[in-house]
Order: structure tokens, then C-alpha cells, then sequence
């Protein structure tokens, strides 16, 4: 596990003890995201712990239905006209607003996050004159896209990275292949200590929630003594259904009493293959639970995650399961390969190989003892590199000495 880990010391940021005398009062901080969704997720607790730690918290978002809950959260909320999609007109005009935001507010420290945020929010900022502006880079979105798509992509990702003061790659493989891509400068860009932007909550994914799956196993007429597969997240091309579609199916005829629990929906844009959706929906072994909005009963049921993913910031859901000591599969694509230790907590698989995905799927499911050795070794691995409180704590401090930057 330890040698796993060495060869990404050279690109993290350790954690610093707190100090009083480090403390710079009322810093004014503006976090400026796409959408509400993202601050309500992505930021699940740390603009709280921000603020109990003499932070002032702005928000900058597209409005939405969950404006008034983020007020409710102690923060300053202004919403900007911010979309997801390619709209030229209302970008334009979420900049314009952007500025005007930023000019008045006489930020101490400006964040941008998520891609469209990021780029609109960084252009803002220069045109204010902001003097610290910290890029969260999330993932690496353009990878997998070509043509024109991929280089509009490629390059939005790389002006937020241009123009930052510094940016913070929620993982070091997303770190090693923005620099290697030539997204990001390798002198501005960093990871706080193991990577993560939010942590893992780990009073919510513990062990002792496991008692709660049993009454999911039963709701959904799932036996006691079968073992269930697990995936949790967006049912797209980019996470692997495709293939875990194709493993299972494999895999189901091995092992009879295995099941298939799904716990997220198809989208729009880039749906798996209808083979992969019909295989789904008639499979008597697969289980397509849906959306959930608290994953945790779910999880609980599972005694395998796998997450068989193209590309990913850092696989959260993977740290999830470890810390309920369930082992987990996934691919070695860039963020995923950050969020296991091999052959300890779980195993690694080659992107779109679907024969090393039915065999590390398969070694698990016959063997209960491996199930238990690395879900106890994930447990373990997460309580000490990605504690909720831990990760904020290095944010913490480093805004702080960014504030202190003239």
C-alpha cells in the first residue's frame, strides 16, 4: 500500500498543524459553481466548516429550487445566469454579472469550480482584478472527446487553469495528466494532501450502517445468502455500463445467486447501447433501484461495489464504500485509480476490458474472506487519508495562507 502511494509524494501537500497566529479573521471568500446541485453536493458540510473557521462565504450559482437552502446554510447567495451547455448569448451576460459581482465584493479569495464555473468565473475575475483566484479542477472532461467537442473542451479547460493563481486537482493522476496534456503549468498546480475536494463523511459510510441493508435486500426479494454487486452513480457510456453490462451477463452464469444492484438512472446524453438496456431491464438478477437521494441503505446492502469508469476527478463513491468496508472494483482511468489501493482494498481493471472485469468481479463473489480482508483494509485506508474534517482542515489552511499572499 505504502509503495502504491510513493510515487505521488512529489505532487501533495501535507497537512499543517492548526495555529491560532495563522488565523486571518472575516477572510471573504466567493465560491463560484454551475449549478445549486453542485454546491448542495460537492460541498455537503464544508461551507459550514469554512465559516466556523472565520471564513465569510459567498456563493455564485444559476438560481434554482435550492436557493433557499443554501441560504439556510450561513452563506451569501447571488445567482448568475450559468448553464451546462454551450450558450454564447447567456455566457456573455454571466460574465458581465460575474464581474459586477466580484468588483463589489472585494473577495479576499475567489474559487471556481466545475467546468463552466470555472471558466466563465476565471475570465470574470481577471477582468476584476482579483488578486487570488483558486481553480478546483474536478476532473478532466475533455478526455475520451475528439473532433471539435474535444477541443472546445480541452481549451475551457485550460484557460481556468491559465489564469488561476494556483489550481487544486482533486486527485494527483488528475494533477499528472493536466500537466502532462499541457492543461495546467506543473509549478501552479497542486494536491492537498491525498486529494479529494470534499472528503468522506465517516459517521454516514461506517461499517455500522451494514444492519440497514438487510431490509433493502428484502424489499427488493434479494436472498440473504446471495452477494450483491453494486453500482451506484450516472447509468452512462463514460461509467462503464457497457461493460458491466457485458461481465455481469458472464458472470451470472457462474454464479447463479449473484445480483446486480443499480442505484442511479439513465441520462439523455450518452446512453449505454440497447442491448445494455434491455439486458437491464429483464435480467431477473439485476436490480434497478433508481435515484436515491441517500445512498447509504443501499450501499449497505451491497457486499461489492464496482465502478467500471472511463475518467473521474476522484471516484467519491469508491471511498464511500470503502469506508463501510465494502471492497470495491474499478478501472485504472484517471481520478479511479486514486481511489483504491490495489490488491488491498479492493482491485484494478483496464478501462473497457470486460474478460479483467468478470474475473476481478468473479474473485470476489467466491471468496467472502477476501471480501472481509480488504473491506476492512479500505476502512482503514480512507479513516486515515480522506476524514471529512481532515480534508477541509488542509483547505483551511491553505486559503489562509493564500489570503495572507500579497
Amino acid at each position: 500500500m505504502q509503495a502504491e502511494q510513493a510515487g505521488n509524494l512529489s505532487t501533495v501537500v501535507s497537512a499543517a498543524p492548526p495555529s491560532e497566529a495563522d488565523a486571518l479573521p472575516g477572510i471573504r471568500l466567493c465560491i463560484i459553481a454551475t449549478i445549486g446541485k453542485s454546491i448542495q453536493i460537492l460541498y455537503a458540510g464544508r461551507l459550514e466548516y469554512f465559516i466556523s473557521n472565520g471564513f465569510e462565504v459567498t456563493v455564485v450559482c444559476a438560481s434554482s429550487a435550492l436557493d433557499e437552502a443554501i441560504r439556510a446554510r450561513g452563506v451569501r447567495l447571488h445567482t448568475v445566469p450559468l448553464t451546462r451547455a454551450i450558450t454564447p448569448w447567456t455566457d456573455l451576460r454571466a460574465v458581465f454579472r460575474l464581474y459586477r459581482i466580484l468588483r463589489s465584493g472585494r473577495f479576499d479569495v475567489v474559487e471556481v469550480t466545475t467546468p463552466k464555473a470555472a471558466l466563465l468565473g476565471a475570465l470574470a475575475a481577471r477582468l476584476a482584478r482579483c488578486p487570488r483566484l483558486i481553480h478546483m479542477l474536478q476532473g478532466l472532461h475533455y478526455q475520451g472527446k475528439r473532433g471539435l467537442l474535444g477541443w472546445i473542451l480541452r481549451t475551457s479547460t485550460r484557460i481556468p487553469c491559465r489564469l488561476s493563481s494556483v489550481t487544486l486537482a482533486v486527485s494527483p493522476s488528475v494533477r499528472e495528466e493536466a500537466c502532462r496534456d499541457g492543461i495546467a503549468d506543473p509549478a501552479r498546480i497542486r494536491v492537498l494532501g491525498h486529494g479529494s475536494g470534499n472528503g468522506v463523511d465517516l459517521e454516514r459510510f461506517s461499517p455500522e450502517r451494514r444492519p440497514s441493508g438487510a431490509a433493502v435486500r428484502e424489499t427488493y426479494g434479494i436472498a440473504p445468502d446471495a452477494v450483491v454487486i453494486g453500482f451506484v452513480g450516472r447509468m452512462t457510456r463514460d461509467k462503464g455500463i457497457d461493460e458491466l453490462a457485458a461481465a455481469f451477463r458472464a458472470l451470472s452464469a457462474e454464479f447463479p445467486k449473484a445480483v446486480l444492484m443499480l442505484v442511479g438512472d439513465y441520462e439523455h446524453r450518452d446512453q449505454p447501447a440497447d442491448s445494455t438496456v434491455d439486458f437491464l431491464s429483464t435480467c431477473t438478477t439485476v436490480k434497478h433501484v433508481g435515484w436515491q437521494t441517500d445512498v447509504v441503505s443501499f450501499m449497505a446492502a451491497m457486499d461489492i461495489v464496482v465502478l467500471p469508469t472511463y475518467r473521474e476527478g476522484l471516484g467519491n463513491v469508491l471511498l464511500e464504500a470503502a469506508a463501510m468496508a465494502i471492497p470495491t472494483v474499478t478501472t485504472d482511468a484517471t481520478g479511479a485509480r486514486d481511489s483504491i489501493v490495489g490488491g488491498v482494498t479492493g482491485l484494478r481493471v483496464g478501462v473497457g476490458n470486460v474478460l479483467e472485469l468478470r474475473e476481478a468481479l468473479a474473485s470476489l463473489v467466491r471468496d467472502a474472506a477476501l471480501r472481509k480482508t480488504m473491506g476492512r483494509a479500505g476502512r482503514q485506508w480512507v479513516s486515515e487519508h480522506f476524514e471529512q474534517r481532515h480534508v477541509w482542515q488542509l483547505q483551511v489552511e491553505e486559503y489562509r495562507r493564500f489570503a495572507r499572499q500579497r
